[in-house]
Protein backbone atom coordinates (compact mmCIF):
# COMPACT_ATOMS: atom_id res chain seq x y z
CA UNK A 1 0.00 0.00 0.00
CA UNK A 2 1.17 3.37 -0.88
CA UNK A 3 0.34 6.03 1.63
CA UNK A 4 -0.46 9.61 0.24
CA UNK A 5 -1.39 12.94 2.33
CA UNK A 6 -5.22 12.13 1.68
CA UNK A 7 -5.13 9.05 0.01
CA UNK A 8 -3.43 5.38 -0.33
CA UNK A 9 -3.07 3.38 -3.49
CA UNK A 10 -3.93 -0.39 -3.03
CA UNK A 11 -4.12 -3.35 -5.26
CA UNK A 12 -7.27 -3.69 -7.18
CA UNK A 13 -9.29 -6.97 -5.69
CA UNK A 14 -12.20 -8.95 -6.80
CA UNK A 15 -14.39 -7.25 -3.85
CA UNK A 16 -13.86 -4.01 -6.07
CA UNK A 17 -16.21 -5.16 -9.16
CA UNK A 18 -19.48 -3.64 -8.16
CA UNK A 19 -18.12 -0.11 -7.21
CA UNK A 20 -15.90 -0.19 -10.29
CA UNK A 21 -18.92 -1.39 -12.70
CA UNK A 22 -21.06 1.19 -11.32
CA UNK A 23 -18.44 3.44 -12.45
CA UNK A 24 -18.37 2.92 -15.62
CA UNK A 25 -22.45 3.41 -16.08
CA UNK A 26 -21.31 7.29 -15.16
CA UNK A 27 -20.66 8.40 -19.16
CA UNK A 28 -17.85 10.87 -18.24
CA UNK A 29 -16.05 8.09 -16.32
CA UNK A 30 -15.60 5.50 -18.47
CA UNK A 31 -14.50 8.48 -21.24
CA UNK A 32 -11.77 9.81 -18.57
CA UNK A 33 -10.56 5.72 -18.29
CA UNK A 34 -10.43 5.53 -21.37
CA UNK A 35 -13.21 2.87 -22.34
CA UNK A 36 -15.44 4.25 -24.91
CA UNK A 37 -18.66 1.93 -23.78
CA UNK A 38 -19.86 1.20 -20.41
CA UNK A 39 -17.96 -1.86 -19.34
CA UNK A 40 -19.95 -4.96 -18.55
CA UNK A 41 -19.36 -7.28 -15.24
CA UNK A 42 -17.85 -9.48 -17.08
CA UNK A 43 -15.02 -7.03 -18.17
CA UNK A 44 -14.95 -5.40 -14.96
CA UNK A 45 -14.09 -9.30 -13.28
CA UNK A 46 -11.79 -9.99 -16.13
CA UNK A 47 -9.91 -6.34 -16.13
CA UNK A 48 -9.41 -6.56 -11.97
CA UNK A 49 -7.82 -10.96 -12.72
CA UNK A 50 -5.46 -9.36 -14.79
CA UNK A 51 -4.34 -6.80 -12.83
CA UNK A 52 -3.56 -8.76 -10.19
CA UNK A 53 -1.37 -11.04 -12.50
CA UNK A 54 2.58 -10.44 -11.70
CA UNK A 55 2.60 -11.13 -15.29
CA UNK A 56 0.68 -8.25 -16.17
CA UNK A 57 2.98 -5.28 -17.81
CA UNK A 58 0.44 -2.81 -15.90
CA UNK A 59 0.56 -1.59 -12.58
CA UNK A 60 -3.45 -0.45 -11.47
CA UNK A 61 -3.69 0.85 -7.99
CA UNK A 62 -7.08 0.92 -6.47
CA UNK A 63 -7.27 4.90 -4.43
CA UNK A 64 -9.00 5.26 -0.91
CA UNK A 65 -9.47 7.76 0.84
CA UNK A 66 -8.86 7.95 4.43
CA UNK A 67 -12.06 6.61 5.39
CA UNK A 68 -10.93 2.93 3.28
CA UNK A 69 -13.50 4.79 0.70
CA UNK A 70 -12.51 3.40 -2.81
CA UNK A 71 -12.62 6.39 -5.23
CA UNK A 72 -11.17 5.76 -8.70
CA UNK A 73 -7.73 4.20 -9.60
CA UNK A 74 -4.80 5.21 -11.10
CA UNK A 75 -2.03 3.16 -12.91
CA UNK A 76 1.26 2.96 -14.66
CA UNK A 77 0.88 1.29 -18.28
CA UNK A 78 3.88 0.25 -20.09
CA UNK A 79 6.28 0.28 -17.50
CA UNK A 80 9.15 -0.75 -20.10
CA UNK A 81 12.59 -1.18 -17.70
CA UNK A 82 14.73 -0.64 -20.48
CA UNK A 83 13.75 2.92 -21.18
CA UNK A 84 12.70 3.28 -17.38
CA UNK A 85 9.67 4.99 -18.45
CA UNK A 86 5.56 4.14 -18.48
CA UNK A 87 2.42 5.97 -19.16
CA UNK A 88 -0.22 7.43 -15.99
CA UNK A 89 -3.57 7.13 -15.76
CA UNK A 90 -6.26 7.91 -13.28
CA UNK A 91 -9.69 7.87 -13.29
CA UNK A 92 -11.72 9.34 -10.17
CA UNK A 93 -15.38 8.86 -9.08
CA UNK A 94 -17.44 11.93 -10.03
CA UNK A 95 -18.63 12.47 -6.41
CA UNK A 96 -15.02 13.30 -5.58
CA UNK A 97 -13.78 15.38 -8.38
CA UNK A 98 -12.11 19.10 -7.24
CA UNK A 99 -11.30 17.58 -3.65
CA UNK A 100 -7.68 17.40 -4.11
CA UNK A 101 -7.88 13.30 -4.43
CA UNK A 102 -6.24 13.34 -7.98
CA UNK A 103 -3.41 15.46 -7.37
CA UNK A 104 -2.45 13.51 -4.03
CA UNK A 105 -2.64 9.93 -6.01
CA UNK A 106 -0.72 11.36 -8.60
CA UNK A 107 2.00 12.95 -6.90
CA UNK A 108 1.96 9.58 -4.68
CA UNK A 109 2.39 7.14 -7.28
CA UNK A 110 4.98 9.58 -9.30
CA UNK A 111 6.94 9.32 -6.07
CA UNK A 112 6.93 5.66 -6.54
CA UNK A 113 7.58 5.61 -10.03
CA UNK A 114 10.76 7.51 -9.62
CA UNK A 115 12.04 6.49 -6.01
CA UNK A 116 11.16 2.83 -5.79
CA UNK A 117 10.64 1.53 -9.21
CA UNK A 118 13.65 4.02 -10.69
CA UNK A 119 11.92 5.22 -14.13
CA UNK A 120 12.75 8.53 -15.58
CA UNK A 121 10.08 9.32 -17.12
CA UNK A 122 5.87 9.05 -16.77
CA UNK A 123 3.98 10.34 -20.04
CA UNK A 124 0.65 10.69 -20.22
CA UNK A 125 -2.02 11.70 -22.57
CA UNK A 126 -5.03 14.35 -21.79
CA UNK A 127 -8.10 15.32 -24.25
CA UNK A 128 -7.68 18.92 -24.37
CA UNK A 129 -11.35 19.68 -23.43
CA UNK A 130 -10.02 18.21 -19.94
CA UNK A 131 -8.68 21.33 -18.19
CA UNK A 132 -9.51 19.99 -14.55
CA UNK A 133 -7.22 17.21 -15.45
CA UNK A 134 -3.97 19.23 -17.35
CA UNK A 135 -4.30 21.62 -14.20
CA UNK A 136 -3.79 18.61 -12.03
CA UNK A 137 -0.75 17.58 -14.03
CA UNK A 138 0.62 20.62 -14.16
CA UNK A 139 0.70 21.55 -10.86
CA UNK A 140 2.19 17.75 -10.11
CA UNK A 141 5.05 19.04 -12.22
CA UNK A 142 4.45 17.98 -16.01
CA UNK A 143 4.80 19.54 -18.69
CA UNK A 144 3.53 20.01 -22.40
CA UNK A 145 5.73 18.26 -25.03
CA UNK A 146 3.07 18.43 -27.84
CA UNK A 147 -0.62 17.72 -29.34
CA UNK A 148 -2.21 15.10 -31.12
CA UNK A 149 -4.37 16.59 -33.04
CA UNK A 150 -7.95 15.11 -33.88
CA UNK A 151 -6.64 11.66 -32.61
CA UNK A 152 -9.99 11.12 -29.85
CA UNK A 153 -13.42 11.02 -31.21
CA UNK A 154 -15.66 11.76 -28.49
CA UNK A 155 -19.72 12.84 -28.28
CA UNK A 156 -19.84 13.74 -32.01
CA UNK A 157 -16.88 15.36 -32.87
CA UNK A 158 -12.97 15.14 -32.68
CA UNK A 159 -10.71 16.28 -29.76
CA UNK A 160 -7.12 16.56 -29.30
CA UNK A 161 -4.89 15.18 -26.99
CA UNK A 162 -2.38 16.64 -25.17
CA UNK A 163 0.61 14.75 -24.31
CA UNK A 164 2.26 16.18 -21.41
CA UNK A 165 5.52 14.16 -19.44
CA UNK A 166 7.65 14.92 -16.06
CA UNK A 167 11.05 13.77 -15.63
CA UNK A 168 12.55 12.55 -12.49
CA UNK A 169 14.97 15.27 -11.58
CA UNK A 170 11.74 17.57 -12.43
CA UNK A 171 9.69 16.14 -9.73
CA UNK A 172 12.63 15.27 -7.28
CA UNK A 173 12.83 19.65 -7.66
CA UNK A 174 9.41 19.75 -6.87
CA UNK A 175 8.61 17.01 -4.25
CA UNK A 176 11.41 17.96 -1.90
CA UNK A 177 10.46 20.05 1.37
CA UNK A 178 11.97 23.76 1.24
CA UNK A 179 14.90 24.86 2.74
Amino acid sequence: MLQGARVRLRALEPADVDTIWQWHHDHEFHLLDGWLYPASRKQVVDFIEAASDPSFQNLWLGIETEDAALIGYATLKRARPEHRSAEFGIAIERGHWNAGYGTDATRTILRFAFIEMGLHRVELGVLDTNARAQRVYEKCGFQVEGRARESRFRDGRWHDTIRMSILAHEFAALDSPAP
